[in-house]
């Protein structure tokens, strides 16, 4: 889906109620993606990026919003997860806080770019090929964990085991922010 930040900013501005659908269709996966780098929990995850939109909505924040809604989505995760975390699981804080507050925002030198993408596309093969085809199919294609457990005849509970092993992976291998750079 190739809809702007804006233009679903500009729909909710105008009272369209379809925008909402729109940005959730837009934004939710790699929201996900992101808190779970944070959270360490799919579950969690989930339920962390719903609650960013449920109040995104009801207290209509979009009204206030008047550039970067992309943004302005990533660090309300990323508020969240840590929130999250400092209630849950305080012991992870100090390993996670300075990872959590780099964006996707953050430019790259396209020299240094090239070179972490050639990386990465040489550690994605070192990735067990059903975990490869999960991580792909869930972040790239955007399919729901329930699509890719049926092609793949496995359990929801696996895929979601397969996902979070190989962004496990890609985080000890600090590969995650140039994987979404690449893909997202």
């Amino acid at each position: 889906m190739n809809v702007s930040g804006k233009d679903i900013l500009d729909a909710l501005k105008r009272g369209n109620e379809n925008a909402i659908k729109t940005l959730f269709e837009a934004f939710y996966r790699p929201l996900c993606v992101y808190s779970v780098q944070i959270t360490d929990s799919i579950e969690s995850t989930e339920d962390i990026v719903q609650d960013v939109f449920l109040r995104f909505w009801e207290k209509k924040i979009y009204l206030s919003i008047q550039e970067n809604l992309r943004a302005y989505l990533f660090n309300a995760v990323r508020n969240a997860s840590i929130d999250y975390l400092r209630q849950k699981r305080p012991y992870v804080m100090e390993d996670i806080e300075e990872f959590s507050y780099l964006t996707m925002e953050e430019d790259i030198d396209e020299e240094e770019l090239l070179r972490e993408k050639e990386k990465l596309h040489l550690l994605l093969q070192q990735l067990p090929p059903q975990e490869y085809r999960v991580l792909m199919s869930i972040i790239v294609e955007n399919k729901k964990y329930k699509e890719v457990a049926e092609e793949l005849r496995i359990s929801v509970n696996t895929v979601k085991t397969h996902l979070s092993r190989a962004l496990k992976f890609l985080r000890t291998q600090q590969m995650l922010r140039t994987f979404f750079y690449t893909f997202l």
